[in-house]
């Protein structure tokens, strides 16, 4: 009895020592790891490793307002609840799998988001391949991706903490630091947005910033597990034509751990398997991309609307007349361009073919040339041109007007070419609209100007070669000015003072004026200072002598010996009083437009032997050169530059450019060239300084950087007396076309899980009207020029959660305006008297923003300010003849 009791007290004490207290277990706990027990109870062998899954809670929230003072008032989506996050595989190369799922939601709008698996590089968590779950019908951006993109970077691995590389955004730069310890931090900003169309004809008519601010917390005790997140990410349209113009959006990501576990399992792949191969092969997983998650589908599809905005357009015309321009005009046009770049051809067909569309077909094929594709030119050669062969301009402007840079719609505008006949006016036409299509093929970047510079770019050459098959006429120069690198420039310095016609070397000249001063050496300045100083083989006509003198300030002051070849040339007894107050007159708007030009001048003069002397005062001529800046506002100047020659005190030709200026960027936007020969002799029957000849008249236009070819007013006497006898003062359209400015369209993806459709687009509309009345019984002329402008931006931006529209906002920005030209003369006498007068019409500016909510109840804002007119101050040779004009009505 005894021993019995004994051994069960002895079996109670055993019992008792083998199970440890609760101070023991903390112990082996802290000193051994979590897992200790049952990491010492587990049954494993060599293919068991040991994987963890962390288990996190998130709430992201998005919001997108139209400016600051709304976004208090902004609403806001909210995501929240928990997913958890398993590592599945490490292998040998230090790749390593692992897993999103989404636990529970909060919120009750996560949606039922398959699992997503990601395969990245340990050390600097670049991610490398995407893949989402077999059963994933359809990958969609959401708040896993979202997450997973979040944690893990673009950049590429090894290749330092700050770098410029490819994106799910576009082109941004990425910067990886660690400013205290536990903590890191990843900026993503100064992106180039989009992979889609993302063009802009001049630079900051819109700004728009993208970054995002990532904060990672580590647990350095612990595997180095994060255990925090905090992202702040943000996109913002804005324009500095109008502070209300635009929009801003904003999400927060908050991550934050809630458990960690060890878990112990078979391996589900050996490690010398990479790990995206064990994605696919152990978890039947589908690849959707790599750091760029090239099949996530981001954003709700968007219908094409292309037929829409054209019968848009046909109903405004009907309703407002063929004469009325309006913002509308040039807002419909931007739409239709952005529209017809993912148009089919059946609705190209449908388009051109509807009957009630006639009155529509220059915008069809001004819209259908600016696409810029191998497809769209064959529907416009095989479609448009067969069907409405009228519209042949129409369309060259489009394509003259295209914002791509595709090769092979290259190649097949020189194929094009080829099947023309170098004698038709076509040939020529095409020719002219090929030269700028690859000049802005050169112009697209700085190693593409180089290339095309030294001859490099094969299309280019081919180009320029086969314009010179048949030698150099003046058409082929003409051509040439649209395309002004080296190889034209090469060409054309050829044909200065030598033995060859003057119209050839007045076409040379222009094509010299029109390259960069960049590629101006000393042999081509010795030439033009031979030209200017009339010391050639052949005498240089004084339009000759000016051209070089616009050709020469431009060296100024990088070739200063030109200043003092210039200089040395002056006299008491000028050869050409005309030339010379035309050398003055651009010295002088030459130091208006840039002050480093007229600090260089001042200088010059201070010299003893280059000091002014009476002569600059006592030059009788009208012949001149006149700078005007007309605004200067948001980083933008706009200015004028207008130049006049007059032979016998009767006009010879004019040269009008408005022109554009941001930073050093300088785009012209609208150039009149008006250029007589002889036709001084007819009015005066002098032939004297003047070789005899029918008097002939021409203009050539110039939009927004593509020249037109010339079109020719008069030839010989009888054309220009049919041409006075048709001025009876009525109405003709000279010009009327569309400028695509802006164009961009892409879907962005947030951190918060949500997506955010962004739609820009821009244009100019113009048109040109002109009259003229001639009276031959009073001696009098009226003539004038109006140019009709409308401009228009529209931006759109549409945050969607789950292919749902949250909130929808429109913005647009339009000007309207008119430029008027009027210039009345009397030729009862020689000299005659004429008066210019040049003005701008009130500038009429509105502003409309458009929101809309989930709900689909929209609230609009519209604004409107008007910006006065002015007419513009002339030089001081037209306010002398418009004085000696005036002065005929006091008699």
């Amino acid at each position: 009895m005894f021993s019995r009791k004994w051994l069960l007290l002895a079996t109670l004490i055993a019992v008792v020592t083998a199970v440890p207290d609760l101070d023991e277990i903390k112990r082996n706990i802290k000193k051994h790891g979590a897992d200790y027990y049952t990491k010492k109870n587990a049954q494993y062998d060599e293919n068991t490793v040991r994987l963890l899954k962390v288990d996190y809670w998130f709430r992201t929230e998005s919001m997108i307002y139209d400016e600051l003072n709304s976004k208090e008032k902004a609403p806001s989506t909210v995501i929240a609840g928990n997913f958890s996050f398993e590592t599945l595989h490490h292998d040998v190369e230090g790749g390593m799998l692992g897993r999103f799922s989404l636990t529970q939601c909060n919120t009750g709008n996560c949606g039922e988001p398959s699992p997503i698996y990601m395969a990245f590089r340990q050390g600097g968590n670049n991610v490398e391949h995407v893949f989402k779950s077999a059963d994933d019908s359809d990958a969609t951006w959401n708040f896993l991706y979202a997450i997973a993109n979040t944690i893990y970077t673009p950049a590429e691995y090894g290749e330092g903490d700050e770098q410029t590389v490819d994106t799910i955004y576009g082109r941004c730069k990425v910067n990886f630091g660690r400013p205290e310890d536990k903590r890191f931090r990843r900026i993503i900003d100064k992106c180039d947005l989009g992979y889609g169309v993302n063009f802009t004809k001049f630079d900051g008519l819109e700004t728009v910033a993208y970054d995002q601010d990532v904060w990672y917390t580590q647990n350095t005790k612990v595997d180095a597990d994060i255990i925090m997140i905090d992202a702040v990410e943000m996109l913002a349209f804005r324009s500095p034509l109008h502070e209300k113009h635009g929009f801003q959006v904003e999400s927060r990501t908050h991550v934050e751990i809630t458990n960690r576990t060890r878990v112990f399992v078979h391996r589900y792949c050996n490690d010398s398997v990479p790990s995206h191969s064990c994605a696919e092969q152990a978890f039947g997983a589908v690849r959707v991309g790599g750091k760029l998650y090239e099949n996530v589908k981001i954003g709700g599809a968007q219908p094409n609307k292309l037929t829409k905005l054209i019968g848009t357009y046909r109903r405004h015309l009907n309703e407002m007349g063929d004469s009325h321009i309006c913002e509308k005009h040039s807002l419909l046009y931007g739409q239709i361009v952005q529209e017809a770049r993912l148009a089919k051809k059946e609705d190209w067909e449908a388009a051109i073919r509807y009957p009630e569309n006639d009155h529509v077909l220059s915008i069809i094929a001004s819209s259908l040339g600016s696409v810029g594709t191998v497809e769209s030119l064959a529907t416009a050669r095989e479609v448009l041109l067969q069907e409405s062969p009228d519209h042949f301009d129409d369309l060259l402007f489009g394509i003259a007007q295209s914002s791509s840079n595709n090769e092979k719609w290259h190649k097949q505008l020189m194929y094009w070419l080829g099947t023309l006949s170098r004698d038709s006016e076509d040939y020529w036409k095409l020719a002219n609209t090929i030269a700028t299509v690859l000049n802005k093929r050169c112009e697209a970047t700085t190693s593409s100007l180089n290339s095309c510079n030294k001859g490099k770019e094969a299309i280019v050459n081919k180009f320029i070669n086969d314009l010179m098959a048949d030698g150099v006429t003046v058409q082929v120069l003409e051509v040439l000015e649209n395309i002004p690198v080296f190889g034209a420039y090469d060409i054309a310095k050829k044909y200065l003072c030598g033995q060859e016609a003057l119209e050839i070397q007045k076409a040379a000249l222009n094509v010299i004026l029109a390259v960069d001063k960049n590629l101006y050496e000393t042999q081509l300045t010795h030439k033009l200072i031979r030209l200017f100083r009339n010391t050639c083989s052949q005498q240089t006509p004084t339009s000759h002598s000016q051209l070089a003198i616009d050709i020469l300030l431009k060296c100024v002051p990088d070739h200063q010996n030109v200043a003092t070849l210039i200089l040395r040339t002056e006299s008491l007894n000028p050869d050409d009083q005309e030339k010379w107050n035309y050398l003055y007159k651009a010295i002088e708007s030459s130091g208006e437009r840039d002050e480093l030009k007229a600090e260089f001048w001042s200088r010059m003069r201070k010299f003893k032997v280059f000091r002014p002397n009476f002569l600059h005062r006592a030059l009788q001529a009208d012949s001149h050169v006149h700078w005007q800046e007309i605004a200067d506002a948001s980083g933008f100047r706009l200015f004028s530059t207008a130049t006049a020659e007059f032979l016998h005190k009767s006009f010879k030709r004019s040269n009008f450019e408005l022109s554009l200026k941001r930073g050093k960027k300088e785009h012209n936007l609208f150039s009149l060239s008006i250029d007589t020969e002889h036709l001084d002799q007819f009015i005066t029957g002098s032939t004297s300084h003047s070789r005899s000849g029918a008097p002939e008249g021409s203009v050539r236009i110039g939009i927004a950087g593509h020249k037109l070819p010339t079109k020719h007013i008069f030839k010989g006497s009888t054309d220009l007396l049919s041409t006075v006898w048709d001025a009876d003062g009525r109405t003709h359209k000279a010009f009327e076309g569309n400028v695509p400015l802006r164009d961009v369209r892409f879907s962005l993806p947030l951190l918060s899980g949500l997506t955010v459709n962004v739609n820009s687009v821009g244009a100019i509309s113009l048109r040109v009207l002109a009259s003229a009345e001639v009276s031959l019984w009073n001696q009098r002329s009226n003539a004038k020029a109006e140019a009709y402008t409308s401009g228009s931006l529209y931006l759109t931006a549409s945050l969607q959660h789950d292919t749902q529209q949250v909130r929808h906002i429109e913005s647009t920005v339009s000007a309207l305006s008119t430029f008027t030209t009027d210039t009345r003369a009397i030729f009862e006498s020689l000299p005659y008297d004429f008066c210019l007068k040049t003005s701008n019409s009130n500038v009429e500016i509105s502003q409309k923003t458009v929101i809309e909510e989930a709900s689909h109840k929209k609230k609009t804002y519209n604004r409107k300010r008007v910006e006065p007119g002015v007419t513009y101050r002339l030089d001081d040779s037209t306010i002398r003849q418009c004085n000696n004009y005036l002065e005929q009505f006091r008699m």
